[in-house]
């Protein structure tokens, strides 16, 4: 008898250990707190989204495994470097369709803003592997 209650015990204590570990897990509570501005990635091509970007990046990498810290934290600098990019040549991401604003500006400014975006867009592999982490780690399918 005393064995089954050791036993029981036992399990109770592990699994409130395994269910608190996870609901406290501050990486997987930094990505569900983004989760709404990482999943919508891209759908608005302006500059307050992509700061609420770069916020999210940064603020998940702050708190991710080693795994992909590096990943997160790339993702966080390149998104910062277009908004730098942006501010420097004096535009804004959203005035890029613009052709008469696009035209304004000067070769160098356009090579900025070019080096950047390029920078941005070779991010795929980081971005997946956030995403597998995240779902491994987190069971959060981000899309």
């Amino acid at each position: 008898m005393m064995r089954a209650v050791t036993g029981v015990v036992t399990t109770v204590v592990v699994f409130t250990l395994v269910t608190a570990c996870a609901g406290d897990d501050p990486y997987c509570t930094a990505v569900k707190d983004q989760e709404s501005t990482l999943n919508s990635l891209g759908e608005k091509r302006t500059t307050a989204a992509y700061r609420s970007y770069a916020r999210a990046f940064r603020s998940v990498a702050k708190v991710s495994p080693a795994a992909v810290k590096k990943d997160w934290t790339e993702l966080a600098e390149v998104t910062a470097s277009v908004l730098n990019a942006q501010d420097k040549a004096g535009i804004k991401l959203e005035d890029m369709t613009d052709q008469s604003k696009v035209k304004k500006l000067g070769t160098e400014q356009l090579k900025t803003l070019n080096n950047a975006y390029e920078a941005f867009n070779k991010t795929t592999p980081q971005r997946r592997a956030v995403v597998k982490n995240v779902k491994e780690e987190c069971e959060i399918t981000l899309t």
